[in-house]
């Protein structure tokens, strides 16, 4: 699957280290397999259900506001387990569309820190809609919620708000507009969990409020999540050998060897402006580029 573009062109880096979908699905993979082995090995120990039930989900999903005054990280850790395989894939499949999306438009580097967001956020509005409502918030006896729910409607949000008009290819004859996408996951979220866990339904509020916040962020020019990727890099920079240092320049040079064989300079278009364009494409997104960069990369267009 992916993401329309007027310009296809400029969207088709397909490595690993620059695919956030891909990225947060195999990060949320990890951290689901590490929270059921440990349940696992705590039965091959001895331990009975009840007890091992007693020992994880308390301390990893939301509840009460009373137990999260003690467990305050639960507010973030909830969305990076879920209950079964069968939730998790699901949610997955929603996060790899809406995340697709997103990074089409504002750049790969937006999606992480709004995935992030959006579970923090998500888990903050969750507590406030127990405190104000909690008799309609309320949940049954052991019940804790689990789950990317806030991450997944905060990226969905964020794609619908910057780009309403946005469709997702299947193949060159099927695509869907995003809209549709995000009315049927809101939907089947809302009819599957009324009944039973209405506190998701308010995490997802909480979460669409925080797409919708960090849209409004990057249409302002701002970049709400720029400062965890610079963390992460000067953290890696500390801890990563100086040839392989050498070997990321060498291949980003490269990258951006293949971006300049697109663009060629004509009239008064110089190499060193359509350079700058693709870099900070590159770094940042298409979306961040302003309307005279995308009419001038428009014109530089083979």
């Amino acid at each position: 699957m992916r993401a329309t573009q007027k310009n296809p062109k400029q969207f088709t880096l397909a490595r690993y280290e620059e695919n956030a979908a891909l990225q947060l699905i195999a990060f949320t993979g990890v951290t689901f397999i590490v929270f059921h082995f440990a349940r696992v090995l705590f039965l091959v120990f001895g331990h009975d259900k009840n007890e091992v039930f007693q020992m994880m989900f308390p301390n990893i999903g939301l509840s009460s506001i009373e137990v999260f005054k003690h467990k305050f990280w639960t507010v973030f850790t909830y969305g990076l387990a879920h209950h079964g395989f069968w939730d998790w894939f699901s949610n997955m499949i929603w996060v790899y569309c809406f995340a697709t999306v997103l990074q089409g438009t504002a750049g790969y580097r937006q999606v992480i820190p709004l995935f992030l967001y959006g579970l923090f956020f998500g888990g903050i509005f969750y507590l406030i809609g127990q405190k104000l409502a909690e008799d309609f918030f309320v949940l049954h006896e052991n019940q804790h919620i689990l789950g990317a729910y806030g991450g997944i409607m905060a990226i969905a949000a964020a794609a619908l708000a910057i780009h309403p008009k946005q469709r997702l290819h299947f193949n060159e004859n099927f695509s869907i507009p995003v809209i549709w996408i995000v009315v049927v996951y809101a939907v089947l979220t809302t009819v599957s969990y009324f009944e039973t866990a209405r506190g998701i339904l308010s995490v997802c509020i909480g979460g669409t409020l925080t797409g919708l916040g960090f849209a409004f962020l990057l249409k302002k020019g701002y970049q709400p999540g720029a400062w965890i990727y610079a963390l992460a890099e000067k953290v890696q920079a500390g801890v990563t050998p100086k040839e392989d240092i050498a070997k990321d320049r060498k291949a980003a040079a490269k990258r951006k060897e293949l971006l300049q064989t697109y663009y060629e300079p004509t009239g008064n278009i110089s190499q060193a402006q359509i350079d700058e364009i693709l870099d900070k494409i590159n770094e940042k997104g298409y979306y961040t580029l302003t309307r005279e960069e995308k009419e001038l990369l428009k014109k530089a267009g083979k």
